[in-house]
């Protein structure tokens, strides 16, 4: 964590554009090697019917692209809110731990409270939670006053 010239006790955390595509990046790539484990998971648990055209390679390349989608089109917006939201909170732990949560929640709602989803939640949680941990080193603290 890089402090600002003339720093006293207030400040704002701020990521440069790096740390944002660095998050971003190991966020979503947990996420999709989550998704990809639990599908060969369920690919060797399930039972093909004879004669059936299933093609494995190409529903795995499916939810790749709609996971990964979603992820873009939902939890960008989301991390961006949040991000904006705890800048003045300069506990690194906190931002990790509401990183966790908010996503957590939020999906186990969408899905009704039901276990799947829960599970489905804590998965997407634990990766935007370990995304965030991997941006602490990059977080830069400004002046409250202070442009950026």
């Amino acid at each position: 964590m890089r402090a600002g010239k003339g720093l006293a006790g207030s400040g704002r955390v701020v990521l440069g554009n790096y740390a944002l595509i660095k998050g971003l990046a190991v966020a979503t790539g947990l996420w999709l090697a989550a998704a990809t484990f639990l599908y060969v998971v369920l690919l060797f648990q399930g039972q093909e019917q004879p004669g059936s055209d299933f093609n494995p390679f190409g529903l795995w390349l499916f939810m790749m692209v709609v996971f990964g989608g979603l992820s873009l089109l939902v939890g960008v917006p989301m991390g961006l809110v949040m991000g904006l939201l705890l800048r003045p909170v300069r506990r690194q732990w906190i931002h990790v731990a509401v990183f966790f949560a908010v996503p957590s929640a939020v999906l186990w709602a969408v899905f009704g409270f039901d276990p799947f989803g829960g599970v489905v939640g804590l998965s997407v949680g634990i990766a935007a939670a370990l995304g965030r941990l991997s941006v602490c080193r990059d977080v830069e603290l400004v002046p409250a006053g202070g442009i950026r």
